[in-house]
């Protein structure tokens, strides 16, 4: 990662010493142009190297009217379109761990229970949220299908 910092750095201060070269002459606009086509390559291999984060989105009312909407078993939900979990609001529970350290017990988040809700809400609260969502407005994914 440090090396990857120098090289970036160095090409950088190497074209703003040298800026009329680069700027001025046919041979400096040309390795200028090499050099940033080498720092695109190398952002663009590091984006595809990137694990994905795993994208969550709220229950709308129009959701299960939508035709990337699927249904997995009793309460799992997912948009197909976006690749999201789809959840109720107030549902997300941090599933925690607690580990032994040297100063005493640590702990830290090892997942979340999107199944469980967050807080203690009543389900005409939740239908409420989920009418509210978006402003009562679809997302703008929606696709009428169901």
């Amino acid at each position: 990662m440090e090396k990857r910092a120098k090289e970036i750095k160095d090409w950088r201060e190497e074209a703003s010493k040298n800026l009329e070269y680069y700027l001025d002459t046919k041979e400096g606009r040309n390795e200028l142009m090499e050099m940033i086509k080498a720092e695109a390559t190398r952002l663009l291999e590091q984006m595809k190297g990137r694990q994905r984060v795993r994208e969550v989105i709220w229950l709308s009312k129009f959701c299960q009217n939508c035709s990337y909407f699927m249904r997995e078993g009793r309460s799992s939900m997912r948009c197909m379109r976006l690749d999201a979990i789809i959840v109720k609001p107030f549902y997300g529970r941090p599933v925690w761990a607690i580990i032994a350290g040297k100063d005493g017990k640590e702990s830290f988040i090892t997942d979340i229970d999107w199944h469980s809700r967050s807080i203690d809400v009543s389900d005409i609260l939740v239908e409420e949220a989920i009418e509210r969502i978006n402003n009562g407005y679809p997302y703008p994914c929606f696709e009428f299908g169901k």
